[in-house]
């Protein structure tokens, strides 16, 4: 698994629930799956997601 599938994971789980994925989630979905510096980065990318999200929509919550 690489960078871009984590971040298309935690996007998929982002728009299904409306959460970020808790790290107990992520831990058990990636563990073993991903290295360490791919998950990181993937996490990076879905961090700039979500702040493009609040700059084009606004904070909810």
């Amino acid at each position: 698994m690489d960078k871009n599938q984590v971040f298309q994971e935690m996007k998929k789980y982002y728009g299904q629930t409306g959460k970020i994925m808790d790290p107990h989630v992520f831990q058990s979905q990636f563990s073993g799956t991903v290295s360490a510096q791919e998950a990181t980065l993937g996490i990076l990318m879905f961090d700039q997601y979500l702040d493009s999200e609040v700059r084009r929509h606004g904070a909810t919550g």
